[in-house]
């Protein structure tokens, strides 16, 4: 066999792959994450521990099964809170869970966001939550982002 139709060969079987994995569920429709709770836990040294409350919204016909989920929250574009779990309750089809886990602050992010809000009192504060969601097939995270601003100037 020549190194071209080789090629060819394998170009092929790859489509093929890819087709096969288009079409395992190609009604799924990403989750949404809304952070409703942010409560401040005991500090331990330098590091603020922090309680989280997620809400999860399954929008798919099948239930949501997760492996492992991280998030972080940035405010004006510096991480200030992140964290992990592996311990997450399956969201069932049309369903919502609440997820309460824990975070730790990024000491430095955190620090370069109140500089950033402190230089401009007057603008709207911006964040992005961004959680990463396994559901365990193929290793392939689904990405969740809920971005937006806050006002905190009084009117």
């Amino acid at each position: 066999m020549t190194l071209n139709k080789s090629l060819k060969l394998t170009a092929a079987v790859w489509l093929l792959v890819l087709a096969g994995c288009a079409s395992l569920n190609p009604s799924f429709q990403k989750p949404e994450v809304h952070l409703v709770r942010l409560q401040p836990l005991p500090a331990q040294g330098l590091e603020q521990r922090f309680a989280i409350g997620l809400k999860v919204l399954n929008p798919n016909r099948t239930a949501l099964k997760i492996s492992g989920i991280s998030y972080n929250l940035k405010l004006q574009g510096h991480k200030v809170v992140s964290g992990l779990s592996g311990n997450v309750p399956v969201i069932p089809a049309y369903g919502e869970a609440m997820l309460d886990l824990e975070a730790s602050t990024d000491l430095f992010g955190s620090m370069r966001a109140v500089m950033d809000l402190l230089g401009h009192p007057e603008k709207p504060v911006s964040y992005e939550l961004e959680t990463k969601i396994d559901t365990g097939w193929w290793g392939l995270p689904v990405t969740v982002v809920e971005s937006g601003s806050i006002d905190l100037g009084s009117k």
